[in-house]
């Protein structure tokens, strides 16, 4: 991964350093010893794995080790070796407090092979196996920043304001500044109620089927690790939406398959909670037909490399 320096200034107290240890790890919240260390190596993956061990660093535990776990995973304990199991031991509810809806797209979930014995084996499996290729993002998504921000009790400097944004679409006053919004992802403006700028654009749905190649590629002089294209499918007011996609090409099918989808992937925003990581597509070997009554309806396509094509067919009902 690549680093760039930023000037702090120095304070006295407990602080962060981030360190090459030989590992990608970090303890978990403040451990009153002045300087800790999170180590990162450069065979660390890239933002997310940062992201992952930075949370840590101020107190986030692992998704898949929630009290309420085994409700949306199945652990897959004979595919684990025996001094791995307590990566997947539970959290007692008295110690860890469930700030936020399960997600299994959180930058703090594991992949579904995580500590796997055996090759191409899986250890854990989502209740619902759509979201099979979700786990192990590396991508933060609004529920990790949320959590971060009810953990530290962020959101009272708009509480006590009493001025703040009326937040759209699942959005919530942003505490730095109350009057603009955190958006989920797939929404953007001030207030979330309109497409995030950059690239993208908006499809009118008509009740006859439409067909378009929409394509995300990456952008080398971005300094973000991911491009985005979001678009919106919308619809008239009241009607349900249907759209079935694929991926156009079987050889970048192949570069982008993975669980977690980090080389690249479509999320269709499809659920009802906008704030929720839908399930994400990669390794799309046949069409996926969806349905919903969310209109306008959030597409988000994505790479951290690959250029990838999506044939989309859409229309409302």
């Amino acid at each position: 991964m690549n680093h760039r320096q930023k000037q702090f200034t120095e304070e006295n107290g407990d602080s962060v350093r981030i360190v090459d240890l030989g590992s990608c790890s970090s303890p978990i919240g403040r451990q009153q010893i002045g300087i800790q260390d999170v180590s990162l190596t450069k065979n660390c993956w890239g933002m997310g794995t940062a992201i992952h061990e930075l949370m840590h660093a101020i107190g986030i535990e692992h998704t898949q080790s929630r009290s309420d776990r085994n409700r949306y995973l199945d652990i897959l304990a004979q595919n684990i070796d025996q001094r791995d199991l307590p990566n997947f031991e539970l959290l007692s509810p008295r110690l860890w407090a469930n700030l936020v809806p399960y997600d299994y797209g959180s930058v703090m979930h594991y992949s579904a092979d995580s500590f796997s014995n055996k090759d191409d084996e899986q250890t854990m499996l989502p209740k619902d196996r759509s979201f099979i290729e979700t786990m192990g993002s590396m991508i933060p998504n609004f529920y990790d920043f949320d959590q971060i921000n009810q953990y530290y009790q962020c959101y009272d400097n708009c509480r006590s304001t009493g001025r703040t944004a009326n937040c759209a679409n699942g959005g919530i006053p942003n505490p730095n500044n109350c009057q603009v919004c955190n958006c989920p992802m797939g929404y953007g403006g001030d207030l979330c109620d309109q497409r995030p700028e950059g690239c993208g654009s908006t499809l009118v749905a008509t009740y006859r089927w439409q067909k378009q190649k929409l394509t995300v590629r990456f952008n080398r002089n971005d300094d973000q690790y991911f491009t985005f294209c979001n678009l919106w499918i919308v619809g008239p007011t009241g009607r349900t939406i249907q759209v079935i996609y694929e991926i156009t090409s079987e050889s970048t099918r192949k570069q982008i398959c993975s669980f977690g989808c980090y080389e690249g992937g479509v999320e269709v925003k499809h659920l009802e909670d906008p704030r929720i990581t839908n399930d994400r597509d990669c390794c799309l070997n046949t069409p996926l037909n969806l349905t919903t009554t969310v209109n306008p309806l959030p597409v988000i396509l994505y790479t951290s490399g690959a250029t990838v094509t999506y044939d989309f067919s859409y229309r409302y009902l």
